[in-house]
C-alpha cells in the first residue's frame, strides 16, 4: 500500500510538471492587432452582407457582359471525373469545352474554336474555364491520338 501511494505521488508530480511546462512564456507568438468581427455602429446582419455582395456582384459582372472569343489550340481527353474533353489555347489557358459536338471528340485535334467563356459556371472536372462551345474549325487532324470510339 506504501508502494502503491508512492507511485500515485510520483505520478501527480509527474503531471503537474507535464502541464507547468505547457505555459505561454515558452512559445513565440506574433502580436497582431485583433479587429472586432462587428461593431456595435453596424446594424447589418451577415445574410444581408452576402446578399448585398451578391447583389452587387451580380451588377457587376452584368456591366461586364462575357465577349465570344476565338481561340487555336488542341482538344484533349482527361481521364478525370469519368472522362472529358477540354481544350488547351496556344497560350496555355485551359478550358472545359461545354456542348462540343462529338464530331471534335478526338484526342490531339488542332482547331480554332469559338465560343463564350463562362467563367462562374462550376463543374466536377474543375479543370480551366468553362467553355460554351458556339463553332469549331478543324486546322489540323494529324495528331490525334486513338479515336473518338476509344473513350
Amino acid at each position: 500500500m506504501k508502494f502503491t501511494r508512492t507511485i500515485s505521488t510520483l505520478s501527480a508530480a509527474a503531471l503537474l510538471l507535464a502541464l507547468a511546462g505547457c505555459t505561454d512564456e515558452d512559445i513565440t507568438t506574433v502580436d497582431t492587432p485583433k479587429e472586432p468581427l462587428m461593431t456595435e455602429k453596424e446594424d447589418v446582419k451577415p445574410q444581408q452582407a452576402l446578399v448585398a455582395k451578391t447583389a452587387e456582384q451580380k451588377r457587376l459582372s452584368a456591366s461586364d457582359e462575357p465577349t465570344e472569343v476565338t481561340l487555336t489550340g488542341t482538344i484533349v481527353y482527361k481521364e478525370m471525373e469519368g472522362g472529358f474533353y477540354a481544350f488547351i489555347a496556344e497560350g496555355g489557358e485551359r478550358y472545359t469545352l461545354r456542348k462540343l459536338d462529338k464530331k471534335f471528340h478526338r484526342n490531339g485535334l488542332i482547331v480554332k474554336i469559338t465560343g463564350m467563356p463562362m467563367p462562374d459556371l462550376m463543374t466536377i472536372t474543375q479543370y480551366g474555364t468553362v467553355l460554351q462551345v458556339e463553332n469549331v474549325e478543324i486546322l489540323d487532324a494529324s495528331r490525334v491520338i486513338g479515336n473518338a470510339s476509344s473513350h
